[in-house]
């Protein structure tokens, strides 16, 4: 079967964040499932680790916003220095329209929690459609 941007699916790397267990293999599932291959990490500073010591390079960050150690907006700060081409989608289960309020750099989504699998998932391909071709992880660090 061909993939295309049209149902949703994919064959990109993602790189899933969120210290909430549950939260963490739902997402990982629904975009496994979909055909994407998919890193996860427990918080940020894992999540950087990973995007850092990564053979395969990532072409998108999901990653929950309220976490310890280094959260979302500390990671999609940092992603957005050493990766700039990178498109992070940031998931939270309260407000984020303080984001750019804050002089933040704007992540290329926001999902709210709870989410359906099809918003997952359609967030993801609109932000990896918007993405270059060209870009990758390995060209910052």
């Amino acid at each position: 079967m061909e993939v295309t941007a049209d149902d949703g699916s994919g064959r990109e790397h993602i790189l899933v964040v969120d210290d909430e267990p549950v939260v963490r293999r739902f997402a990982s599932r629904v975009l496994e499932e979909a055909g994407y291959r998919i890193a996860t990490a427990a918080d940020g500073a894992q999540a950087l680790r990973a995007l850092r010591h990564e053979t395969d390079p990532f072409h998108a960050v999901v990653s929950d916003i309220v976490m310890p150690n280094v959260n979302g907006v500390e990671l999609l700060q940092e992603v957005s220095t050493a990766y700039p081409e990178l498109p992070v989608i940031l998931m939270s289960g309260y407000a984020t329209t303080e984001l750019s309020k804050r002089g933040i750099p704007t992540p290329c989504g926001v999902l709210s929690k709870p989410f359906a699998p099809e918003h997952l998932l359609a967030e993801v391909r609109r932000c990896l459609d918007r993405k270059s071709p060209e870009s990758s992880t390995r060209s910052a660090v």
